[in-house]
């Protein structure tokens, strides 16, 4: 397909891309009562004992990694980045019924030429979007409900001197920001306005947070709610990182140019994750307050406040607690973390209600247990389920290979798909997958 760069207008950059008129492409929401495909036509269909009949059709092992999720309101688009096939990301979906729709695996970066560092995905209201930073280009790519993806691969934006992170991305209705942290000199949170319509999709850059000299590589997130988006990321105060937030309006007019301080509590606060609520925004993240990392969360309202400014824990176990990540379903939030053990690394979740009070004391497993190393998870809810995916590798220190597995959650906190479906690799390549010993 074709593409070509418009003159700015009103400051966007506006690509005409010729295979998206998206009225007459049929790419309209499907209505929730159907799948994207008939269920005859699908391989990967479970059998009447709930397990996985056919699985991915990948057999050489490679190292699957960083699993982020997105949903269209029905099925469960995974995608992450194969440090196995260097510059190499990936893409899967999972059906509403649990049925994985591409067992041969989605290739997202069409052009070899284009590096891939850890990806980030949204649902836009028309179509998914898949964003990355390359060595000195932030990049997108875009798919199909169906799983096509629409070439071709897409600059958005200039970066400079940068680690590298994954960015982040929020969708409204066909209006998304993706933010990233830039290393430049001097250092600046930075951000890309996006908006499709049927004729192409329209780029423009904003500053998010300008200078921002104490931002780190410690992850950012965002999310979209009440008319804006919330972005937030780590940054040092008062000589230890905190978590930052500025709110966003669909115009670019930042409501918060000097930053949210969102925890005034001791010790370390990395790595955040951001979901909307009707409360307003839920925020999560990495906490060293007790020396030992655990996850603490807080809201933050529409207007900007912040209730409750040390934060309330949501995983403190005798473990290493880390990497959020959550969803909402309407009434509570699902935050998955990882916990590291000595011997063993796992996925744990627990319900947030909306006082921020825990509806189980000491969480519950969202990974399997089939794998001594499973973490680094991500999760989603499609109007029905939650649904988590995570990486998983046979031994904790230097894995031969890594995995992508994933499960429906039920309302009670249980998985639904024991075994979990295997979404990256066929599982010829997994050997034994729980070495003795190591648990």
């Amino acid at each position: 397909m074709s593409s070509e760069m418009q003159a700015p207008r009103r400051g966007w950059k506006w690509f005409v891309l010729g295979a998206l008129v998206l009225a007459a492409c049929g790419v309209a929401p499907e209505p929730r009562g159907e799948d994207s495909r008939e269920e005859g036509s699908v391989s990967a269909l479970r059998d009447s004992h709930g397990g996985q009949r056919v699985f991915p059709t990948w057999s050489t092992p490679t190292f699957a990694s960083t699993p982020v999720l997105a949903t269209d309101g029905r099925q469960f688009l995974t995608v992450w980045r194969d440090s196995g096939r260097p510059g190499q990301l990936f893409a899967a979906r999972v059906s509403p019924h649990g049925e994985l729709l591409d067992p041969e695996a989605i290739r997202l970066d069409l052009e070899p030429t284009v590096e891939t560092g850890n990806p980030a995905v949204a649902y836009d209201g028309r179509q998914f979007l898949v964003v990355w930073q390359g060595q000195r280009t932030l990049y997108l790519v875009r798919v199909n409900r169906d799983g096509t993806v629409e070439p071709p691969v897409l600059p958005l934006a200039d970066i400079f001197g940068s680690p590298a992170p994954a960015p982040a991305i929020a969708c409204g209705w066909r209006k998304c920001l993706v933010a990233w942290p830039d290393f430049a000199d001097p250092r600046t949170i930075r951000g890309v306005l996006l908006e499709t319509d049927d004729h192409g999709l329209g780029t423009r850059e904003i500053l998010i947070a300008s200078p921002a000299p104490s931002i780190a590589p410690f992850g950012i997130s965002a999310a979209w709610g009440h008319d804006r988006f919330l972005v937030a990321w780590s940054a040092a105060r008062a000589g230890s990182q905190k978590i930052i937030a500025a709110r966003v309006k669909t115009d670019g007019t930042v409501l918060d140019p000097e930053g949210l301080l969102l925890s005034d509590a001791p010790g370390e606060q990395t790595r955040p994750d951001v979901v909307a609520t009707k409360q307003g925004f839920v925020v999560a993240w990495t906490d060293t307050r007790r020396d030992n990392p655990d996850i603490f969360g807080t809201l933050v309202k529409a207007n900007g406040s912040v209730p409750d400014s040390d934060g309330f824990p949501i995983a403190t176990s005798a473990d290493t607690d880390f990497l959020a990540a959550l969803s909402y379903d309407g009434s509570r939030v699902l935050a998955s973390w990882t916990q590291s053990s000595p011997n063993h690394i796992s996925v744990r979740g627990n319900f947030v209600r909306a006082d921020g009070s825990l509806a189980s004391p000491g969480g519950f497993p969202l990974s399997a247990g089939e794998f001594v190393r499973e973490g680094q998870s991500d999760v989603v809810f499609n109007g029905d389920t939650h649904f988590v995916v995570y990486g998983a590798a046979p031994v904790i220190d230097e894995p031969p290979f890594q995995v992508i597995l994933g499960s429906r959650v039920k309302k009670n906190g249980a998985l639904v798909d024991v075994p979990p479906i295997r979404i990256s690799h066929a599982p010829s390549v997994e050997g034994t997958a729980v070495v003795p010993g190591e648990r």
